[in-house]
């Protein structure tokens, strides 16, 4: 069954976007395979470090990935979100490159309440259309180190890293064993700094289709702001 993800993505021609497809080596606009930029990593242990970011796309998640609910269409999500984006103004953001948990990432570098507003009015305003998560996606989700707003979350929409949960992250590696991350890291930081110096233009969202269990997510439509 599809699953559908609102996403914020650069735009597929820019540099960012470019460069990520070649490190995670797939293309989520086009669906390309591309030859990956593994520099001194073997073929195997790069495929074990972007297995995860590569299967979703580089982007930064607003609603998590949801199966649509008895009764909602693809065409009304897709009218819902043109309308939703239409609404929103442009705004900067500020990118570094850091982690969280146990995985490389591109995260904020400063502060972005405008970031954090528009995730959470994605996960408000379209949650009508996502199906409720099945006793076993809920009961893989509670798993872990959670805190009481976590748990509650999962409950209420589905998933736990929500609302002031909620942190900006642009995933670049898999969970990393500390004996790899330093130089995962060094090498992802000759790839990327130059590339978060400029202001990120948030300007529109995207919305990214899994067709099938474990097929990997396509954007398959970008909405601007005006």
């Amino acid at each position: 069954m599809k699953r559908f993800a609102i996403y914020y993505a650069p735009p597929k021609d820019a540099p960012l976007t470019r460069e990520a497809a070649r490190w995670l080596g797939r293309d989520p606009f086009t669906g390309a395979v591309l030859e990956p930029s593994i520099n001194g990593f073997g073929r195997s242990t790069w495929e074990g470090i972007v297995a995860d970011p590569s299967m979703y796309g580089f982007h930064a998640t607003l609603k998590p990935p949801f199966r649509l609910a008895v009764g909602a269409r693809e065409g009304d999500l897709r009218e819902r979100l043109r309308t939703f984006a239409a609404s929103r103004r442009p705004f900067d953001a500020r990118l570094a490159l850091g982690s969280l948990a146990h995985f490389v990432a591109l995260v904020l570098s400063e502060p972005s309440p405008e970031f954090g507003s528009l995730a959470a009015d994605c996960v408000r305003e379209f949650d009508a259309f996502r199906a409720p998560a099945s006793a076993d996606e809920l009961a893989r989700r509670r798993r872990g180190r959670h805190n009481p707003a976590h748990l509650a979350y999962i409950d209420r929409w589905g998933y736990p890293y929500v609302m002031e949960e909620w942190r900006f992250h642009m995933t670049l590696t898999s969970n990393l064993p500390p004996e790899t991350f330093p130089a995962v890291r060094d090498h992802l930081a000759t790839l990327f700094e130059p590339l978060c110096h400029p202001p990120l233009v948030v300007d529109s969202v995207c919305l990214f289709q899994q067709p099938e269990p474990g097929a990997p997510f396509l954007a398959v439509e970008r909405y601007p702001f005006r």
